[in-house]
């Protein structure tokens, strides 16, 4: 399976996704800390820390984690501290691509028949936020798969205040002569646009560092998230939004199936804060699907993810996994027994 370079088939119609393989039930820690120490503990982990120089030497899942993380901080962080797309840009060989290449591929899966069949139906789909050229490519997929016949009970948009750039002004004004202003407004059109609602049916803004705001009830019903950035953070992050759903979302502690709807290069460090964050706290079986962005029909969207990239995900991945083991032990006092 490619990750990394992935080509757009000419043939196919719509955008190209992959499906995290890892333990969907945060209710069964013994699985979820199997999946952890299978991608941790991989061939192909080793691998990529030997590039580098290093090995993991740690005993212990959550003991390997902390080491790892701390590892990725000083050889993987292209952004410290800097926005995604302010990160440094750093080349790497193309033995160093195929490593990190396999090593993606161990936690996706690639899709197997009808969305319908393969994924099953879900009481809620959250589209994660971002800038506007990433929004577009995540409801860009949903809007495929609802297409192809998925059932979902309840869209919404996951945001924040997050300002945009003059760059994402510039591509929403393609799209709507509305004011685009923060990453809601950014997911508002990019789920207008894709799912094709009637821009008449969308609320308008409230004032407040938080907002939920109504985009459409039917044919399916479709709301933005602006979630308050945690304590002590100058933004919202995706566990925020995550949590803001929670308490926000009727029937949320309720829901047996939640898909989780990104980029495939985002979906291993999501799919873990997703399963801390919502997994614990609704009992939800979480399903985490991550688009293709080089295989994207949206010109405005379509480009190529670089190694560096990739690598400072890694480490976002294991970041995450590092902080879902921490919740897990609060929660299961004996999940060293589980992790050993």
């Amino acid at each position: 399976m490619q990750m990394l370079n992935r080509s757009r088939d000419v043939d196919a119609a719509g955008v190209e996704y992959s499906v995290i393989d890892f333990a969907a039930d945060a209710t069964d820690p013994s699985a979820v800390c199997a999946s952890t120490r299978a991608w941790l503990d991989s061939p192909e982990m080793a691998e990529l820390f030997a590039l580098f120089g290093h090995q993991l030497n740690a005993t212990g899942l959550g003991n390997r984690l902390a080491e790892a993380e701390e590892l990725t901080r000083d050889i993987f962080d292209f952004r410290r501290g800097s926005e995604r797309w302010e990160a440094e840009k750093v080349e790497f060989t193309a033995e160093t691509t195929d490593v990190v290449d396999r090593l993606i591929g161990l936690i996706y899966r690639e899709p197997t028949g009808r969305p319908q069949t393969d994924l099953g139906g879900f009481d809620h789909a959250l589209v994660l936020g971002g800038r506007i050229n990433t929004c577009l490519l995540r409801a860009e997929l949903l809007a495929g798969l609802l297409a192809e016949g998925l059932r979902i009970g309840h869209v919404w948009g996951l945001g924040s205040r997050r300002a945009v750039t003059d760059a994402e002004r510039a591509l929403a004004a393609t799209l709507t002569t509305e004011a685009v202003d923060d990453e809601l407004d950014a997911m508002s059109v990019a789920l207008v646009t894709n799912l094709s609602l009637d821009p008449a049916t969308v609320a308008p803004k409230t004032p407040g560092i938080s907002e939920i705001r109504s985009l459409a009830t039917d044919p399916i019903q479709v709301t933005g998230l602006s979630a308050a950035p945690g304590p002590g953070k100058p933004r919202a992050t995706t566990s925020d939004t995550y949590r803001f759903f929670v308490d926000t979302a009727e029937h949320a502690a309720g829901a047996e199936d939640i898909l989780v709807v990104t980029s495939a290069i985002h979906g291993p460090f999501q799919h873990a804060q997703a399963l801390a964050e919502l997994g614990l706290w609704t009992g939800a079986r979480i399903t985490t699907i991550g688009a293709h962005i080089s295989t994207s029909d949206n010109a405005q969207v379509r480009t190529s993810w670089t190694t560096a990239e990739w690598l400072q995900e890694v480490r976002s991945a294991i970041w995450s996994m590092r902080m879902m083991y921490e919740t897990f032990a609060r929660k299961f006092p004996d999940l060293d027994d589980f992790s050993a």
